[in-house]
C-alpha cells in the first residue's frame, strides 16, 4: 500500500482528495490528513509518506516553509494550487506534479497516472526551482528540470542547442553536456520553450536559433547547427522559419 497525507486548510479539499483517491486507486492508504499544516509537518516527521498532497497557499505556513523544516525530503509531492494558468508554467519548469483547484476526478487520476509513470524522490532543487518561480511576478525560468529514466536533470535553457523527438520521448542536445532522453513528448517541450525563442522547424525538431549556423538551400531546405547536424525544414514552415533565420543571421543574434 503506497501512504498518502494531504495537507490543505480547506477542509472541502481535503474531502474531495480523500474520497477521489479511495475511488479510483484501493491500494493507496491515506494515512493523514490535515487543514493545520504545522500538525501535518509534526506528523510528516514521524509518519512520512510515499505521496504528499501540498497546498502551497496556508495560513500561518506555507507550503514552501513545510518542505523548508523537513529536509532533506525522501518523499513525492503533488502540489495543489488554484494559481491561473500561467503560473501553471512554473510547475512545468520545475518538472513537479501538481493539481489544479476545482480538483476532478479526471484530474487526479491524470495526477497519480503520472505519479506512477515517473516515480522518483522530488530533489530539493525542483521545489527551489519552483518557488523561486512561482513568486517572480512574470515567468522568466533560466533553467528548467527535466525527467529521464533515473532522475531529473536541472539544465540551462541558453544550453540547450535542439530537441528531438523519440515518440513520446524527447532527446535533448545540450552544450558540453551529453545528450538526455527525457520523458516528455516533443509537443510539451515545444509549448515550454515557445517564450524563448525556440522554434519548431520539423515534425521532430525544435532548435535555438542562437545555435543556427547556416541555412542551406539544397534537398527542399535544411538548416545546419553548430553541433554539425543538418536539420530538415517542413514544406508547411518554409518560408516562415527562412525569413525568421534569414533575419537573425543578417542583423545578429
Amino acid at each position: 500500500m503506497k501512504k498518502i497525507i494531504i495537507i490543505d486548510d480547506e477542509a472541502h479539499c481535503i474531502n474531495v482528495l480523500t474520497s477521489l483517491i479511495k475511488k479510483v486507486h484501493i491500494d493507496y492508504e491515506i494515512i493523514g490528513t490535515f487543514c493545520n499544516p504545522e500538525t501535518g509537518l509534526e506528523f510528516i516527521k514521524t509518519n512520512p509518506p510515499d505521496l504528499l498532497f501540498l497546498d502551497i497557499e496556508m495560513p500561518n505556513l506555507n507550503g514552501f516553509t513545510l518542505l523548508d523544516k523537513i529536509l532533506p525530503i525522501d518523499f513525492d509531492i503533488i502540489f495543489t494550487t488554484a494559481y491561473d494558468q500561467y503560473a501553471i508554467r512554473a510547475f512545468e519548469y520545475s518538472a513537479i506534479n501538481y493539481l489544479l483547484k476545482p480538483i476532478t476526478e479526471k484530474s487526479i487520476v491524470k495526477a497519480l497516472f503520472n505519479w506512477e509513470k515517473r516515480r522518483k524522490k522530488t530533489s530539493i532543487e525542483q521545489w527551489q526551482l519552483l518557488h523561486k518561480n512561482i513568486n517572480s511576478s512574470v515567468i522568466n525560468a533560466s533553467r528548467i528540470a527535466l525527467p529521464t529514466a533515473v532522475g531529473y536533470h536541472i539544465v540551462d535553457i541558453k544550453n540547450i542547442v535542439r530537441c528531438e523527438s523519440d515518440n513520446n520521448y524527447t532527446c535533448f542536445f545540450l552544450v558540453n553536456e551529453n545528450n538526455l532522453l527525457i520523458c516528455k513528448t516533443l509537443k510539451e517541450i515545444e509549448k515550454m520553450l515557445s517564450d524563448y525563442g525556440f522554434l519548431r522547424i520539423h515534425q521532430s525538431h525544435l532548435i535555438n536559433p542562437q545555435f543556427v549556423k547556416a541555412i542551406l538551400k539544397q534537398d527542399g531546405g535544411t538548416v545546419l547547427m553548430n553541433d554539425k547536424k543538418e536539420i530538415p525544414v517542413s514544406r508547411q514552415k518554409r518560408n516562415e522559419i527562412n525569413n525568421i533565420l534569414e533575419s537573425m543571421l543578417r542583423f545578429g543574434q
